[in-house]
C-alpha cells in the first residue's frame, strides 16, 4: 500500500497533496461527448417554468430577462450579460408539436417546406399541424470573470433570427491585420469574444426578452489570445472543439422554443 502515499502515525493520517495531481483528469475517463450534457444558455421569459414558483422546475431567484445555464441552473443578470466565444454555427429547421415535443430536426433545406403553410401569426405549419421553426444554433465557450471557460450551446429562433443575422454579419465582416503585415484576413469566429445581454421587446402579439450581441475585443485588441487569462489555451481548444462538432462527434438535443417569444 506504499504506492498510495498515505501513512498512519499515532492514529493521524498524513495525506500527500501530490495525489491530487496524480489523479487529475480521471473524472472524465472512459467518457465521450455522448455521456455528458452540454449546457444551454437561454433567456428566461415571464412564462418560463424556472420563473414560476409553483412549477417543479422553478429556480430560486429566477426572473424574466435573466440568462440561465440549463445544467447548473446558474443565473446571470441580463443587463450585465455573459461573455462567450463562438466556436461553430449552424442553421436548421426543427419540427415541434403544439405541446413542444420534438418531431424532427430537418436540417438546412427540408423538403417538407414545400408543403408548409403560414398561419395568421406567420408561423410555418406542417401538414400535420406542427410548427417548423427556423433555428440558429451556436456552440460557444462561456468565459467566467476568472478566465475559466466551459462549452455551451445557445439557440435563436423567431425574433431571435434577426439577432443571429446581426451576429453573423459582425463575425463575417471582421478583418484583422495579416500576420505578414500585408493586408487583412477574416479570422475564425473564436478569435474574439462577445457579450450577450438581454433586452425587452414587444409587438402587437406581446412582450418578451431577446438577445443583444456586442463585440468584446475589437480588431486592434489582439482578440482572446491577448485579452483573456487563458486565451491561448482557449483558442487551441476551440479549434479542436470545432473539428469535433463538424465531424458529428458532438451531438445535442434541440431546445424547445418558447411560445412567449414572438
Amino acid at each position: 500500500m506504499a504506492d498510495l502515499k498515505v501513512k498512519e502515525e499515532s492514529n493521524v493520517i498524513a495525506f500527500d497533496p501530490s495525489l491530487i495531481l496524480d489523479d487529475a483528469g480521471t473524472a472524465s475517463e472512459n467518457m465521450t461527448t455522448d455521456d455528458m450534457l452540454i449546457p444551454r444558455l437561454k433567456i428566461l421569459q415571464a412564462q418560463s417554468p424556472e420563473v414560476n414558483k409553483a412549477d417543479a422546475a422553478h429556480v430560486k431567484g429566477a426572473e424574466a430577462g435573466q440568462i440561465i445555464d440549463t445544467v447548473s441552473a446558474k443565473l446571470a443578470d441580463g443587463d450585465k450579460g455573459v461573455t462567450v466565444v463562438p466556436v461553430s454555427y449552424r442553421k436548421t429547421f426543427i419540427e415541434w408539436t403544439a405541446d413542444r415535443k420534438l418531431v424532427k430536426d430537418h436540417g438546412l433545406t427540408p423538403a417538407i417546406m414545400d408543403s408548409c403553410v403560414q398561419d395568421d401569426k406567420g408561423k410555418l405549419k406542417t401538414p400535420d399541424g406542427n410548427d417548423l421553426v427556423a433555428t440558429a444554433e451556436y456552440f460557444v465557450y462561456i468565459v467566467e470573470d476568472d478566465g475559466n471557460y466551459s462549452p455551451a450551446i445557445l439557440s435563436m429562433s423567431s425574433s431571435g433570427i434577426k439577432k443571429s443575422k446581426k451576429w453573423n454579419s459582425m463575425m463575417g465582416r471582421l478583418q484583422i491585420a495579416h500576420p505578414s503585415g500585408k493586408g487583412t484576413i477574416n479570422p475564425a469566429m473564436f478569435w474574439t469574444a462577445y457579450t450577450l445581454t438581454t433586452v425587452p421587446e414587444q409587438n402587437d402579439m406581446g412582450s418578451w426578452f431577446n438577445w443583444e450581441v456586442s463585440m468584446k475585443f475589437d480588431v486592434k485588441s489582439g482578440g482572446v489570445i491577448e485579452n483573456l487569462a487563458k486565451g491561448k489555451e482557449l483558442y487551441l481548444e476551440a479549434r479542436e472543439f470545432r473539428k469535433n462538432i463538424q465531424s458529428g462527434e458532438v451531438k445535442v438535443s434541440p431546445e424547445s422554443p418558447n411560445d412567449d417569444v414572438m
